[in-house]
């Protein structure tokens, strides 16, 4: 699912013949305490199993003289002086570089341990350090590190001690949906499996000479996913990929060894959490395959209407009806449905019972209405479940009821033409349409090298960052561009193109905020068709930091692209009309949007709004992009 959360809409690998998996905790847990002399005690995570007592320095405080400021605090290799840290313990922040490169550090300067604090709301991980480490979260950390600059702080670490834990719950860092690439029409992740402080096998060379380490990461979830994958094989040989991804998703577990909801939504979990041995089991499959996958892939079928052990509606103007087919792989039964209802929506069911004999597939209706207390806007979840008094076969439901039903994004071609598509309404009363833009791109021409690492934090580790706020410099398979953001942008997207590259390239594309600390955006497809939108651009402040990543040029060698990007905001260009079909709404209802473009620019592309009213209040915007290359 990607480690780019908690924030919404993060979530990556969105296709629906793919298992997106998210990253969860699990119950065994090794913890460590930090006592000081205040005295005060701390807890976090802690692998080594140790005890060891030493003052408390704060790395800024230790830095080696003429060494980076940033790079001192976040505890880089070789920018801690030995003579201020030897036989101490120091206190790393969280940030930039592996975890286990800030306890290196200290090891080379000759400290005997480490607090690693973070910085913000994340993950605490008990990973194999070069010195016993506390991971603490923000709110200690930042007490901890007060402590640490203070004369005679001093601290007794002691860990490595395993607890049950409360779990899973989903990890800070994975990726959530909605998946925006499916207009929220497709529930995903899909599912949740282990991906924190997982301990496997590793490269000593790149992991302080160890064997075996701590990892977290849906890099670690999804593997787990994949076997589960092989195990099915063998026990059903005969079942397809997304009868065994249903099986999975089916059965999955929504509730914490302690019998509490796993904390947070199916945007975080999917459909709950993997439980091997029921999905061996199921009762009923949800199938699909190739054509299912060719239909969706030519727009010949809503996300929605593919056959999905999981139901989502990124957009409900008022009803709506899909279909599923299920199979029954199991003996021949009667099963009965229940709906949890997602709030303010109103779910029917037809038929409600489905008599199946083994290997029988019947379909089914859903209707999904609006009522009075649904709330405009906001996603509501619930459930549906097929039970025959043995197998219970649930699939989530994400539901997000709206005043209009739009497309997130219309692609037309011609210096000059006109075309048109349909809004629904989930309302009645006043309707308008309006034109902001067309923008013209800008285009920005560069020539990347090869990442040998092939890993976007491996790149960056081969950056001098002391050129900030410049652009970094030396960096190995990274092409930086600084561009503005306008004043009054509402809306700033980035893009590369397979065409617009001289091979059969892999680029990826990494936006990063002015003050170099957050991943704004980022996409990463096995192509160089990417594209990162950023909503309300303004407020990461005046610039952004582009990094175009060169995973795999074409032959190991280097690969030339073009950057585009395109600043909108709800300026009329006066080179595209809107006209809508009706200015009155009727719930239930649709129009046409009719538009017509003019006088643009050749071997270029353009981007745009179709901005929605009700006579008083905006309701939505389509985005509207325009080639004419």
């Amino acid at each position: 699912a990607g480690n780019a959360g908690p924030g919404a809409s993060t979530v990556a690998h969105n296709s629906p013949w793919l298992t997106t998996v998210a990253a969860g905790t699990h119950d065994r847990n090794y913890e460590g305490t930090g006592t000081t002399g205040e005295p005060a005690v701390y807890t976090g995570a802690m692998q080594a199993n140790a005890v060891v007592f030493g003052d408390l320095v704060y790395s800024s405080d230790v830095g080696l003289a003429g060494a980076d400021a940033e790079q001192v605090r976040l505890c880089y290799p070789g920018t801690l002086d030995p003579a201020l840290v030897s036989g101490k313990i120091v206190l790393c922040d969280r940030g930039e570089i592996a975890r286990v490169s800030k306890s290196a550090a200290v090891a080379q300067a000759g400290g005997t341990g480490m607090v690693h604090a973070n910085v913000g709301p994340s993950s605490v991980n008990a990973d194999f350090h070069s010195v016993p480490t506390l991971h603490v979260d923000h709110i200690q950390g930042a007490a901890l590190r007060a402590y640490a600059q203070t004369d005679g702080a001093t601290i007794e670490l002691d860990g490595g001690h395993l607890v049950t834990a409360e779990a899973p719950e989903v990890a800070a860092f994975s990726s959530r949906g909605p998946a925006l690439a499916m207009s929220g029409d497709l529930l995903k992740p899909d599912i949740l499996a282990p991906g924190v402080d997982i301990i496997a096998a590793v490269a000593p060379p790149s992991n302080g000479g160890n064997s075996f380490d701590a990892y977290s990461g849906t890099s670690m979830s999804s593997p787990h996913v994949a076997g589960l994958g092989a195990l099915l094989t063998d026990a059903h040989p005969d079942w397809s990929p997304a009868m065994m991804k249903s099986a999975l998703m089916t059965t999955a577990s929504q509730e914490t060894n302690m019998g509490n909801p796993i904390p947070g939504t199916p945007f975080g979990y999917g459909a709950g959490h993997v439980v091997p041995n029921l999905a061996t089991d199921p009762g009923l499959v949800y199938d699909a395959g190739f054509l299912d996958w060719v239909f969706f892939a030519l727009d010949l079928i809503d996300p929605t209407d593919l056959n999905y052990p999981s139901i989502a509606i990124g957009e409900l103007p008022g009803s709506q009806t899909t279909s599923r087919t299920v199979t029954n792989v199991g003996s021949a039964g009667t099963y009965e449905v229940s709906v949890d209802a997602p709030p303010g929506v109103d779910v029917e069911v037809s038929p409600t019972s489905l008599t199946l004999a083994e290997g029988e597939s019947a379909s089914y209706d859903v209707t999904f209405t609006s009522n009075e207390s649904a709330v405009i806007g906001s996603y509501t979840f619930g459930s549906l479940t097929w039970s025959d008094g043995t197998h219970s076969v649930r699939s989530p439901l994400a539901v997000k009821p709206v005043a209009l039903a739009k497309p997130g994004e219309v692609q037309f071609a011609g210096t000059d033409g006109a075309d048109s598509f349909d809004v629904g309404f989930g309302y009645s009363g006043d309707f308008g349409a309006s034109a902001a833009g067309l923008v013209e791109a800008m285009k920005y021409p560069g020539t990347v090298g090869d990442d040998p690492t092939d890993d976007i934090n491996g790149a960056l580790g081969s950056c001098d960052f002391s050129t900030l706020p410049d652009a970094p410099a030396g960096c190995v398979g990274i092409t930086w561009y600084i561009v503005p953001i306008p004043a009054g942008s509402e809306l700033m997207r980035f893009s590369l193109f397979d065409d617009y590259t001289s091979g059969a390239d892999d680029l990826d594309l990494y936006i990063i905020d002015e003050g170099f600390n957050v991943f704004v955006g980022q996409s990463g497809s096995g192509t160089s068709e990417e594209q990162v939108d950023i909503a309300d651009p303004t407020s990461w402040g005046s610039f952004f930091y582009v990094a175009v990543h060169g995973w795999q040029p074409e032959g190991g060698g280097s690969a030339d692209f073009t950057l585009f990007s395109w600043s909108v905001d709800s300026t009329d260009a006066g080179n595209m009309t809107v006209t809508p079909s009706t200015n009155t709404a009727t719930l239930g209802d649709t129009a046409t949007i009719d538009l017509i473009w003019s006088g643009l620019t050749a071997d270029t592309k353009y981007l745009g709004f179709v901005i929605y009213d009700d006579g008083t209040d905006e309701t939505g915007r389509t985005v509207v992009r325009i080639d004419t290359d």
